[in-house]
């Protein structure tokens, strides 16, 4: 792999240093054109919603904003960049956790569609503005992830209304004065079998039934979340997206029909599927230890991917001008943390002090989650558009860290 786009890797290294995130432009809106293309073929009524907490870089927010995608947001900050990017507020979504007023207040001033996590989240939404349209993130009971940590529904998690509450939650919305509702749910992240999307929003629009229909009202949306997956070893095969969109329209027809919801829009919050195989960090070999096993030791430790160390994520290592794979290898970063670890046995040519290695995949839940862990300094980005790298962020420097800290 000797470029990213049509620029020389090396290139990119010498003039902006490493570690330092690329972002391939092209990948991008490929990715959102086959997501959107498939859905479109199937279910017209569709709105695709960028995760911003995959990547929240306001250049990579304009980019989506220009491919007439809408955003899902998180947090308050989230909202902001939204909106400086220019998204349609009709095209935003909040969908947050265990809010607290503050964020409450925020997200209702922004006049965005909410998705509520839990019933004493909307308690205390109404006193501060009565919506005109909510959601319930509903916990269907069942969740699947590409790791532990990402499941994000069952018994186990944290998120979501418990569908045994979801009629209680609805009658309260409606009790309440609202008159316009959507439906939500999340089961998990990185998911790559099609027939798991239909179960779970079968079993999603069995619950949305059950409610509305007792209590004489229709859903204007059904939000399906994310969970699009992506392969992250070459033994992995892509996610079938036109066979994911064939297999949920068609539950969504039938349950809709079932049920009386005449034709919901559609919604969906993918991320990791927009951007993750766009991004890619470039990282220097610093040094190479023979100990109890091989150590290759790069400038890009867990403050700058923490996907390996938090969840035991896998990513792909290339390097730099070499293919002839020789050797397994223990890849490491600086941080003085033993679970700094990039890759554990992995199969990577003869490796040398001074050369570049590439990890794959990490547009998504790379940078949005870095630190300054061990006081190391975050990195640049640079986004390859129209054959040109541009510079999206400066690297971070110790002024910028200084510069929040009181000094009296």
């Amino acid at each position: 792999m000797e470029k990213i786009g049509k620029i020389d890797i090396k290139y990119l290294a010498e003039n902006f240093g490493t570690p330092l995130y690329v972002y391939d432009y092209d990948i991008i809106k490929n990715n959102y054109q086959r997501l959107k293309s498939a859905f479109d073929k199937y279910y017209p009524k569709n709105t695709i919603h960028y995760s911003v907490k995959a990547n929240s870089n306001l250049n990579i927010l304009k980019v989506f904003k220009d491919l007439d995608c809408g955003a899902d947001c998180s947090s308050p900050f989230e909202l902001f960049l939204a909106d400086k990017a220019g998204f349609d507020k009709n095209k935003i979504l909040y969908t947050g956790n265990y809010e607290s007023i503050e964020d409450l207040k925020v997200a209702a001033n922004f006049n965005v569609k909410i998705n509520i996590d839990d019933i004493n989240s909307f308690k205390r939404l109404i006193k501060i503005k009565h919506p005109e349209i909510i959601s319930f993130r509903i916990n269907p009971g069942i969740g699947r992830g590409g790791f532990e940590g990402i499941v994000t529904a069952g018994s186990d998690a944290k998120f979501g209304v418990p569908y045994e509450q979801a009629f209680e939650a609805y009658k309260l919305a409606l009790d309440s004065g609202v008159k316009r509702f959507g439906i939500h749910m999340m089961t998990g992240s990185n998911n790559l079998e099609p027939y798991y999307f239909a179960e779970v929003v079968d079993k999603l629009l069995t619950i949305a039934g059950n409610i509305f229909t007792k209590l004489k009202i229709a859903p204007e949306y059904i939000d399906i979340g994310g969970g699009f997956g992506i392969p992250y070893d070459d033994d992995e095969e892509e996610l079938n997206i036109e066979e994911t969109a064939r297999l949920v329209s068609e539950v969504l027809i039938e349950k809709s029909k079932k049920y009386h919801f005449d034709e919901p829009e559609l919604k969906m919050e993918p991320g990791r599927y927009l951007i993750g195989n766009a991004g890619y960090l470039i990282s220097k070999v610093t040094g190479i230890k023979n100990s109890y096993k091989r150590f290759i030791g790069i400038d890009a430790g867990m403050n700058v991917l923490i996907r390996p160390a938090l969840y035991g994520a896998r990513h792909r290592i290339k390097i730099y001008g070499k293919n002839d794979r020789k050797n397994f290898y223990y890849v490491c970063g600086q941080i003085c943390e033993n679970s700094d670890i990039m890759a554990s046995h992995i199969y990577l040519p003869e490796v040398e002090e001074g050369d570049l290695a590439i990890i794959l995949d990490v547009g998504a839940y790379g940078f949005s989650m870095s630190s300054n862990y061990n006081n190391r300094l975050r990195p640049a980005e640079i986004l390859i558009k129209d054959e040109k790298a541009h510079l999206i962020r400066a690297r971070e420097t110790y002024e910028d860290i200084l510069r929040l800290m009181n000094l009296d």
